[in-house]
């Protein structure tokens, strides 16, 4: 009976101490995974749990007004937004973009206005900054007129002889689009090319358009097409120039006579290029056989592409005494 009891007391103990042994691995094996998962979530291996920050470049839409017929000025059109939050949330918002940068200017008048940009359609567990949130706008009646594009060009930049022909563009008409005050001062749309100095050949550029007031002052609208592309033909041109004859003499001793020409110079006509490298004309006089007072008809050497008032040259030839 006695052993049959001790017995009974002797397994109960030992369940007892199993039971307490297999709570407490239990409890420090929760406790342990618990850990990790805390340590994850403090070192930001848990997706959500990573902050970012990262920079979009966003363009500024304007709402609460008809661009149709306003026009607001003063507002850039990007703008730079950092945003902050969850790694995973922050890489979508950049990836996909879908929020966006406006001011709203709804009942606002024509004028001078401080408006503060807005950001909408992020995650609420985002936040934003922008490198510029207030600036200062103007608001104006819109107006629209059509120009008949005028083409410019230093004119002094071509090369003496040279001259330009019909001088053409590759826009004739352009739209223009502004506030009604700049508009109404707007004289005409110019595609101004600037040649280089001494220009001898023909010049394809494309060139912004310009709106510019009667003094000439560049007036700030839009233009549209903002570009032309401008064809200014050059060529050699034709002109005249006096050249002087000269008297050189062959088979003799020049010394011994006096020899005179009934004209000392000539008028030339003709290419450019070709009259500039003419400085003067020759006439040889052939002193052979000349034992007194004689005339000769010399003619003159007159270059390719170039004509003259005289082909020839009455040359007189004297002895001395």
């Amino acid at each position: 009976m006695f052993k049959m009891t001790f017995s009974k007391i002797v397994y109960l103990i030992l369940s007892l101490l199993m039971a307490v042994l297999l709570a407490i691995y239990v409890d420090g094996t929760t406790l342990s995974r618990s850990s990790a998962v805390q340590k994850q979530n403090s070192t930001g291996l848990v997706g959500l749990g990573l902050q970012k920050t990262d920079t979009s470049t966003m363009p500024i839409q304007i709402s609460g007004i008809s661009t149709d017929n306003y026009i607001v000025t003063g507002l850039p059109e990007t703008v730079d937004v950092k945003i902050t939050g969850p790694s995973a949330l922050v890489t979508a918002a950049m990836n996909t973009k879908n929020f966006q940068v406006y001011a709203n200017l709804k009942g606002l008048s024509e004028g001078s206005h401080q408006i503060s940009l807005n950001v909408s359609g992020l995650n609420h567990e985002l936040t934003y900054k922008l490198n510029e949130k207030t600036f200062n706008i103007n608001i104006a009646k819109r107006a629209t007129q059509n120009f008949k594009v005028q083409t410019v060009y230093n004119k002094e930049a071509i090369a003496d002889g040279y001259q330009v022909g019909d001088v053409t563009s590759s826009v004739t008409t352009a739209q223009i689009v502004g506030s009604q005050t700049a508009v109404a001062s707007v004289n005409q749309v110019v595609a101004s090319v600037q040649l280089n100095r001494n220009t001898k050949e023909s010049t394809n550029k494309e060139v912004a358009l310009q709106a510019v007031d009667v003094n000439g002052n560049a007036v700030n609208v839009t233009i549209s097409p903002a570009t032309a592309v401008v064809s200014i033909p050059v060529k050699a041109g034709t002109g005249t120039k006096d050249v002087p004859i000269k008297i050189e003499t062959k088979n003799g001793d020049a010394s011994q006579f006096d020899i005179t020409a009934d004209i000392n110079s000539l008028k030339l006509s003709g290419d450019a290029e070709k009259l500039a490298e003419v400085s003067s004309l020759t006439a040889t006089v052939d002193l052979s056989n000349v034992v007194q007072n004689s005339q000769q008809t010399i003619d003159l050497d007159i270059p390719e592409g170039v004509t003259a008032d005289h082909k020839s040259v009455q040359v007189k030839i004297e002895a001395k005494q």
